[in-house]
């Protein structure tokens, strides 16, 4: 009898291990949009609406552009100070980060052309993981 019920538990355990695994869905860069830069200006901040629809948190650690030779990734901005460079931020699970002025955001630094109202800037996102959430960012008048 034993033997039955140790077979029976080692079946179930394997039926288990086999069901098909529900999928995760992927974090995405819905939008975004960068503000046009002030004549002369070095960078630009960059604003990306991130969502996340999985049941894990999500960190952005890296960021490129075809705009910019580097991007910082910044912390909030909070009553009008500086925001401060962050090592990365995170996109909550089951739910995201809005494209706004008080949420994190990015910082095109050494800005490598001109930037004007309506151009269009390619943003590359990199998470811990190594997935890559690509977007390409409308250059808006401030």
């Amino acid at each position: 009898m034993r033997r039955v019920g140790l077979i029976s538990f080692v079946l179930g355990l394997a039926l288990i291990s086999s069901a098909p695994k529900a999928a995760q869905t992927a974090p995405s860069a819905v939008s975004a949009w960068v503000a046009a830069p002030t004549a002369g200006a070095t960078w630009a901040p960059a604003y990306v609406e991130l969502k996340n629809p999985s049941m894990y948190d999500v960190f952005v650690v890296s960021a490129t552009s075809d705009a910019a030779a580097s991007v910082e990734l910044r912390a909030a901005s909070t009553g009008g100070a500086e925001p401060a460079v962050v090592p990365e931020f995170t996109v909550p699970a089951y739910s995201g980060v809005d494209a706004a002025t008080s949420a994190p955001h990015l910082r095109l630094v050494g800005l490598t052309r001109a930037l004007a109202a309506g151009d269009t800037v390619a943003i590359i996102l990199r998470t811990d993981n190594g997935d890559t959430l690509k977007v390409a960012a409308v250059v808006r008048a401030p």
